[in-house]
């Protein structure tokens, strides 16, 4: 757990899970990126709430092609997608 200033937003994760990768190379899988977002507070009415995420690629799907990148994924990370709300305090 990481203390943060009380000036710091309250934050919430775009993913509503946390993925099982990010990253998948030969020699290492593991869980790297991430997307947060400010929810509303009392210091700040403005915010986010987190509404859903885009389907994340299966270990299966990506041991097709041994690691990433490779010739239909251009990347070693996987794009993470979330939708979120903006809110306002009432």
């Amino acid at each position: 757990v990481i203390e943060l200033p009380s000036s710091f937003p309250t934050l919430a994760s775009g993913c509503l899970r946390v993925p099982q990768f990010t990253n998948y190379a030969v020699d290492f899988v593991e869980t790297l990126d991430y997307v947060f977002a400010s929810k509303p507070s009392e210091c700040e009415p403005y915010g986010f709430k987190p509404k859903g995420e885009a389907p994340m690629l299966t270990e299966d799907m990506v041991k097709n092609y041994v690691a990433m990148p490779n010739e239909v994924m251009p990347s070693d990370h996987v794009a993470v997608v979330c939708d979120f709300e903006w809110l306002k305090n009432q």
